[in-house]
């Protein structure tokens, strides 16, 4: 029997001559993992719709519980990632995160817009990706179920103090009363939140999908808005991702060359 299904490639793996494996996330099925036979010949005819972050309309079959490429439609390839070597590491950051979180079988629609929304932002240099990192992680980890406790202090239920700090490890925030009350073991990560970080964090968890790349922050809070994400997903998902040190390997690279260029 033939499936169809909306999908973007987040992985792919060659086999044999001229075959490949792609892995597609789905919003029906999760991430599946496909067959394409010829995908290496140079006139194949799906190879558009196979390559790497192509978001295309996949037609497969299933047997000896595989599945096998049948035809694909090429809906868009997000063309200004492959330009920058910093967003391509950045959006296979993103991918590696999906793989590991996402199973067969599993429903990810909101997964699916998250992904497809930041590769657009990645793609149209609409938001840095400072930004669009920090806005991906944390509203990942809220659409996997493993959202923080946001609303307030968790031992006093306050809203709103002077004084905010954010504990990675526990998931949680405590206002600055309860913070010196409290007794914690050394690696328990913690940071105190300005305002505006907190409100971002806050909104970026909450809001519509559609409206979670719609604020502006500035460089420092948002210097500290990356540092907090970066921490609490890796954190929760206790699992340090290659293509995260590569990204950081890249940011460093760049920030290496454009001193030198004003030197």
């Amino acid at each position: 029997m033939l499936m169809t299904a909306m999908g973007l490639v987040i992985a792919e793996r060659n086999y044999g001559e001229n075959d490949k494996f792609i892995d597609v996330l789905t919003a029906e099925y999760g991430v599946i993992e496909i067959c394409v036979k010829g995908a290496r010949k140079i006139l194949g005819k799906s190879n558009s719709s196979t390559q790497l972050f192509a978001y295309a309309k996949f037609c497969f079959s299933k047997r000896n519980d595989r599945y096998y490429l049948n035809s694909s439609e090429l809906v868009r390839v997000f063309y200004g990632i492959r330009l920058d070597i910093k967003k391509l590491a950045l959006a296979e950051y993103f991918a590696e995160i999906v793989r590991y979180c996402v199973t067969t079988g599993q429903t990810a629609k909101d997964i699916m817009s998250l992904l497809l929304n930041s590769l657009h932002f990645l793609s149209e240099d609409l938001r840095t990706c400072e930004f669009i990192k920090s806005v991906f992680e944390m509203r990942f980890m809220s659409e996997t179920g493993l959202l923080p406790q946001l609303i307030g202090c968790r031992d006093c239920y306050k809203y709103e103090a002077d004084e905010m700090y954010f504990m990675v490890d526990l998931c949680c925030l405590l206002c600055g009363e309860h913070f010196e009350r409290r007794d914690f073991e050394e690696n328990y990560y913690h940071i105190r939140v300005s305002k505006t970080v907190l409100h971002t964090l806050r909104f970026i968890c909450l809001a519509e999908m559609k409206r979670i790349f719609n604020f502006h922050i500035g460089e420092t809070a948002l210097e500290q808005l990356n540092e907090i994400t970066e921490k609490y997903i890796i954190s929760r998902l206790n699992r340090n991702f290659k293509a995260l040190e590569f990204y950081k390997q890249v940011c460093d690279r760049n920030d290496l060359m454009a001193a030198e260029e004003k030197s």
